[in-house]
Order: C-alpha cells, then sequence, then structure tokens
C-alpha cells in the first residue's frame, strides 16, 4: 500500500522525515523561495569589510537531487553574519549567496552523516555568471543575492550587491472601484494647481500589510466637451491630498482642440495603467484613492463630467521581496 496520509494527526504514528517534506511539497505547490517580503535580504556590513549580513526570515527549498525529495523548511533566527566574500585579485568576480539544503539522508547524498541537526545553511556559490539569477546546477537551493565583486577587492560595498529574492508564494489580491457621473454637469477646473476631480471618484482602499507592490490600471470615460481647446493632465493618487499625495500614479494628458470639436460637444474617454512600489509606511493602513487634475495653464476650453461619464478602477496589491 504506498497511499500515505498525515499520521501525526492521532496518537502512536511514528512517519519518515521524507513524507513530512512531501507534505510541505504539496502544502507550498511544489513553490521555493522566502515567505515574507523582507525575509532574509542581503546587506553589506555598515564598516565595509569582507562580511556580509542576512537578515531574519524564513524560507521553502525544494529538493532537485532525487525524485520525491520533498521541500525544507527553515527560519533564521537572528542576524547571520556567517559568511564572508574571498578578495579578488586581477579580475572581477561573481559570488552567489544561496541558502542550500545538505540533507544526507536521500540516497548518493555528498553530506555525509550523521542526519541530524541544521539542514539548512547560508553558502556562498563563487565564480557564477555575470548577471546570474538563479542557483547553477540541480542543487536544493534558492538564491538570495548575487555580489559582483570588481577587481582587487577585499571589501564588500552595498552596490556591489543584487537582491535574486524572490517570495515563495506571494498574496495578492485584486479589487475594482468604480463611480458613476454627477446628476450634473461638472466643469473641468482650468488651474495649474492640483484638484481633486472628477467629483465623486474617491474610495477608500485598506492596503494589506504585506502588500509591496500596487498594479492600476484606470479608466475616465465620456468626458464632455464642450468648448476651446481644453488641455491637462489627469492621475489616480493615495492621499487625502491631491497637492501632497503620499503615492502619485503617472499622469494622462487630456487633450482636446477647438477645431476636433467645432461641430458640437463630443466624448472623450482616457485611461491609464502602472504598476508602483507601495511604501512601507502605508502597508496596513486605509488610504483615499482619488483622482487629481490640473491644466496646462494655457488652455482655458471647457471640459465636464455628467450623469453619462463615469471612472473606474481595477488595482491589484502583490508581495514580492522588499528590502523594506
Amino acid at each position: 500500500m504506498t497511499f500515505q496520509s498525515a499520521a501525526f494527526a492521532v496518537d502512536g504514528n511514528p512517519l519518515s522525515g521524507n513524507f513530512l517534506r512531501l507534505m510541505q511539497q504539496s502544502a507550498t505547490g511544489g513553490s521555493q523561495g522566502i515567505i515574507g517580503a523582507q525575509d532574509m535580504y542581503v546587506t553589506a556590513n555598515t564598516v565595509p569589510n569582507p562580511g556580509i549580513n542576512i537578515a531574519p526570515g524564513a524560507c521553502v527549498v525544494l529538493g532537485s537531487e532525487a525524485a520525491y525529495q520533498g521541500s525544507y523548511y527553515g527560519y533564521n533566527v537572528g542576524v547571520d553574519t556567517s559568511l564572508t566574500i574571498a578578495a579578488t585579485g586581477g579580475a572581477v568576480r561573481s559570488d552567489m549567496i544561496v541558502v542550500r539544503a545538505e540533507d544526507p539522508t536521500w540516497s548518493g547524498s555528498p553530506w555525509g552523516n550523521p542526519a541530524a541537526g541544521q539542514i539548512l545553511f547560508p553558502r556562498v556559490i563563487s565564480g557564477v555568471s555575470p548577471g546570474a539569477t538563479s542557483v547553477p546546477g540541480m542543487v536544493s537551493a534558492i538564491p538570495l543575492a548575487r555580489i559582483d565583486m570588481p577587481v582587487s577587492t577585499s571589501v564588500v560595498q552595498q552596490s556591489y550587491i543584487h537582491d535574486l529574492r524572490y517570495v515563495s508564494q506571494p498574496q495578492r489580491i485584486m479589487q475594482q472601484v468604480a463611480s458613476a457621473g454627477p446628476a450634473s454637469r461638472a466643469n473641468w477646473t482650468v488651474s495649474t494647481t492640483a484638484h481633486a476631480w472628477p467629483p465623486g471618484a474617491t474610495w477608500p482602499v485598506f492596503i494589506p500589510a504585506w502588500a509591496t507592490t500596487m498594479v492600476m490600471s484606470w479608466t475616465v470615460g465620456d468626458l464632455l466637451w464642450v468648448s476651446g481647446t481644453a488641455r491637462g493632465f489627469i492621475n489616480p493618487v493615495f492621499g487625502s491630498s491631491v497637492t501632497a499625495p503620499a503615492v502619485a500614479f503617472p499622469q494622462v494628458i487630456v487633450s482636446v482642440p477647438a477645431t476636433e470639436g467645432a461641430a458640437g460637444a463630443w466624448r472623450h474617454t482616457c485611461t491609464g495603467a502602472s504598476t508602483t512600489t507601495v511604501p512601507a509606511s502605508l502597508r496596513g493602513t486605509t488610504q483615499t484613492l482619488q483622482f487629481a487634475q490640473v491644466t496646462d495653464g494655457v488652455a482655458t476650453g471647457l471640459m465636464s463630467v455628467d450623469e453619462n461619464s463615469q471612472v473606474s478602477v481595477i488595482f491589484e496589491f502583490q508581495q514580492l521581496a522588499s528590502a523594506t
């Protein structure tokens, strides 16, 4: 009988470490990497020397050397300072910092015995290809950073370190908000100072504590061009003030030459999309999402929103590896 279940859920049933690793592999969907966005970030020492620091945090390493090897879980408790980077001579060199599973129990393992104590270790793989982002060879390890050492260098500078971490199972959540146009026409404000516009395009948004990145696409539909040349910019922002927002997304130009609407009023739609970093100070807070509008100070034409206009925003918060 080959089918196994979680025997530790009941009393008196031993089970192998291999089964627990297979269960870990199933629970993580066969993925590997760090667990939290800030976990195991590699930095240089404040006073430059050959050593590096690995921040606290957790990771999962998928076994790659044997069939049905399973996955290994580990947690770096405190800052690890055990690694140093060898000095370079007359040529540049790239080293990769990894977390490697050194399990002596699978058949053919080079790690020796006994099968007790620590299994995951921070290691340096020296002399990797310049620009390398993945662990070379079939080895059970995840990359944390690549350190590109210049010629004749014996100290590690922060600028030499390139973050290679990725989150094993990143959290993400997608939402959509929308607002209809006002019951009566609301005109485009002719001013070089930002204004909250269109009216009603304001929503409270909770930013998850784990969110490090936000992807957004938005549409302001059926703007009503009325007269003259209307030209300016519009963009979504986070924060109670549109003149000093906590996060401002890229502006989209809204431009309607008078000649295009000479035959009468007509409709115009503008769209935008962007990816931005979520500042650590905003994570776990509720922020106002609204739109800012500003003109170029030259065009004085009239544009409006009315009951036929609409604003919609689709955004996704993502958990990607981050230094903060």
